[in-house]
C-alpha cells in the first residue's frame, strides 16, 4: 500500500480517511492550516539576498538565511580545486547568527566547510571578492566570478554558502545600489527585475547572472524561453545580429531533433539564459542549464567564426547534454565531437559560416589538435574523458570524436541511400531518452546505427572508438565524394567537380546544405 505525507497529514493510495466526529474534524483542518503555516515558515527560512554597488562592484555582499546540514555550511565541491579552501578562497568577513540574533561561532573546515554550533536556521553574512582573473584556471573561464565593463558576472558556485541540500523553494534577491539591471537564472517572481526563487540546492548553484549595463532579449518557441543579456557597448551593438543567429539556431535544433530540450524529471527547466561578455580569449561553457560566452569585439575574420560556433555549440547542448544523457563522462566522445559536427552544419546551413570555412576548422582545427593530442594513438577517446582530464585531451574528445561521428553518418547514408543518417539517430535518442531518468552509452549507440543503417559496425567501433587507431577521416570524407588527403600530419578536403548528383547531395549534407544562404 503507497503512502504519502504532507506536513503531518497522512494519505494512504490518494485518499485521506475520513474521521466523524467534529472534534476530529477540527483537529485535521488545524493541522492542515498549522502545516501550511510551517511550509511557509521553512520556505523564508531559505533566502539570499546579494547586495551590489556601483562604488564596489567587484564586491559581493551576501546575507544568507539557511539550516546548517548535521552542523555543517558549504559552498559548492566542484571547481576552485588549485585552493585549499575551494572556493573559499575568496570569502571575506563571514559571520552567523542564530534566529535570536545572537552570534555563532564558525570553525573553518577544508574544502569551503564549515562546522556550525546551532541546529536551527541561521543568517550568515559575508563577502566575496571578485577577483578570479587573477589566478589560473582549467578549461578557460571555468564557472568564476569577473567584472568587466558592462558588468559583473558571477555563477552561483563562486558565491553561495549553503546548508541544507533538500530545501526547495529558495528565495533570491538583488540588491542593487547604482547598478541598472540584472539577468539571472532563476525564475523570477511575479516578471520582478530583483526577485527570484530556485527550485532546489542545484538550481542554487548551477546557476549564473550579469548585473550592470547590458541589453536583454528573448526568444521563445512552445513555451521554452532562451534569455539573452549582452554586456559592452561593441556587443552591444550586434545584438540583432545575435538575435537573428539564435533563433536560426534553435529553430534548426527544434526542426533536427524533434522539439525543445526536454531535460530529465529531475532537472526541468523552461527557461535558460545565455550570458555574452566581451573579452580578448574566446571561451563558452554550460553550467546547469545555462550558457556563458565570451567573444571579442575586436577578433579577425577567423575569430568571428570561433566565435559563431563557440555560440551555436553551446547551445546544442542543451539537446545533446541536457535533454539526452550520458551514462558518464566516457561517452563525452560523443556529447562533445558530435555537438561540434551538427555545430558546423547548421552553421553552414543558416548561411553563418562558407563551405571554405567549414573544411578549414575541419583542417586547422579539429585535425590538427586530433593528431597533436599527447593520447593520439595511444588512447582511446573514451579512455580520456574521465573527471579532470577532458580539457587536457581536446583534441581526442572533440576531434576524434567529431570525425567518428561524421564517419558514422556517411556509412550509414551510403548504407541507406542517403535515406537514413545520423540524423535519425539524435532522433531516435530525443524520443526516446529526453524528458526520462535514461541515459546512453556508446554499445547503446552502436546499436541504434546499426539498427537504422542495417550493417554492423561492431569493427569501426572496436578499432576507433574503444581503441587506439586514428580515425580513417580521410577515407570516410573519401567515400562521400569529396577530396580528402593526409599527409604530414595536415588533413586536405575539397569537393570533387565532376560527381553525379546523388554524390553532391551526399556531400552537401555532410557539410549542411545552405537552406538561407546570405
Amino acid at each position: 500500500m503507497s503512502e504519502q505525507f504532507v506536513g503531518r497529514v497522512r494519505y494512504k493510495n490518494g485518499k485521506m480517511s475520513l474521521m466523524k466526529k467534529p472534534m476530529e474534524k477540527f483537529v485535521i483542518t488545524l493541522l492542515i492550516c498549522s502545516c501550511a503555516a510551517l511550509t511557509a515558515h521553512a520556505a523564508a527560512k531559505s533566502r539570499y539576498v546579494i547586495t551590489i554597488t556601483r562604488e564596489r562592484p567587484a564586491i559581493l555582499a551576501v546575507s544568507a538565511t539557511v539550516t546548517p546540514a548535521n552542523g555543517i555550511v558549504s559552498m559548492a565541491e566542484n571547481g576552485a580545486t588549485q585552493f585549499d579552501t575551494r572556493w573559499a578562497h575568496f570569502v571575506r568577513n563571514l559571520t552567523a547568527v542564530d534566529s535570536h540574533n545572537n552570534k555563532i561561532t564558525l570553525e573553518p573546515l577544508s574544502d569551503a566547510k564549515w562546522r556550525v554550533a546551532a541546529r536551527g536556521p541561521i543568517t550568515l553574512n559575508y563577502e566575496v571578492l571578485i577577483e578570479h582573473e587573477k589566478h589560473t584556471w582549467d578549461g578557460g573561464i571555468d564557472g568564476i566570478a569577473f567584472v568587466r565593463d558592462g558588468g559583473i558576472f558571477a555563477t552561483g558556485r563562486t558565491f553561495l554558502i549553503t546548508g541544507d541540500r533538500n530545501v526547495k523553494n529558495i528565495f533570491v534577491e538583488f540588491n542593487l545600489k547604482g547598478i541598472d539591471r540584472v539577468t539571472a537564472s532563476w525564475k523570477p517572481v511575479r516578471k520582478s527585475r530583483t526577485r527570484y526563487t530556485a527550485r532546489n540546492i542545484t538550481d542554487l548553484e548551477q546557476s549564473m547572472f550579469l548585473a550592470g549595463k547590458h541589453d536583454e532579449f528573448v526568444v521563445e518557441r512552445d513555451g521554452f524561453e532562451l534569455v539573452f543579456a549582452v554586456a559592452g557597448d561593441e556587443l552591444k551593438a550586434r545584438a540583432a545580429k545575435f538575435r537573428d543567429l539564435a533563433t536560426g539556431v534553435l529553430d534548426h535544433y527544434i526542426a533536427l531533433m524533434g522539439g525543445i530540450p526536454k531535460p530529465p524529471p529531475s532537472n526541468r527547466f523552461e527557461r535558460s539564459i545565455a550570458i555574452i561578455n566581451a573579452g580578448k580569449d574566446l571561451d563558452g561553457e554550460v553550467i546547469g542549464n545555462h550558457i556563458s560566452m565570451i567573444l571579442n569585439p575586436a577578433g579577425d575574420a577567423q575569430s568571428e567564426v570561433f566565435g559563431k560556433f563557440i555560440f551555436a555549440h553551446e547551445f546544442f547542448h542543451l539537446w545533446n547534454g541536457k535533454s539526452i544523457n550520458v551514462a558518464d563522462t566516457t561517452e563525452d566522445w560523443f556529447k562533445e565531437g558530435v555537438t561540434s559536427y551538427y555545430t558546423l552544419k547548421t552553421l553552414h546551413s543558416l548561411g553563418e559560416i562558407s563551405e571554405a570555412e567549414v573544411f578549414g576548422l575541419f583542417e586547422n582545427l579539429f585535425y590538427k589538435r586530433y593528431v597533436d593530442d599527447q593520447g593520439f594513438g595511444r588512447a582511446s577517446m573514451r579512455d580520456v574523458a574521465g573527471p579532470g582530464m577532458k580539457d587536457k585531451h581536446w583534441g581526442l574528445i572533440y576531434g576524434g570524436g567529431m570525425f567518428a561521428g561524421i564517419c558514422q553518418d556517411v556509412a550509414m547514408r551510403r548504407a541507406t541511400k542517403n535515406k537514413r543518417s545520423l540524423d535519425d539517430v539524435m532522433r531516435l535518442f530525443y524520443r526516446t531518452i529526453a524528458g526520462t531518468t535514461k541515459t546512453y552509452t556508446t554499445a547503446d549507440l552502436e546499436r541504434a546505427i546499426e539498427k537504422i543503417a542495417a550493417s554492423d559496425q561492431s569493427e569501426f567501433f572496436k578499432q576507433y572508438v574503444y581503441g587506439t587507431a586514428a580515425v580513417p577521416i580521410e577515407k570516410c570524407l573519401q567515400d562521400a565524394g569529396f577530396n580528402a588527403s593526409v599527409a604530414n600530419g595536415s588533413l586536405k578536403i575539397s569537393r570533387r567537380s565532376t560527381v553525379g548528383q546523388q554524390s553532391y547531395d551526399l556531400m552537401s549534407d555532410i557539410i549542411g546544405i545552405r537552406q538561407n544562404p546570405k
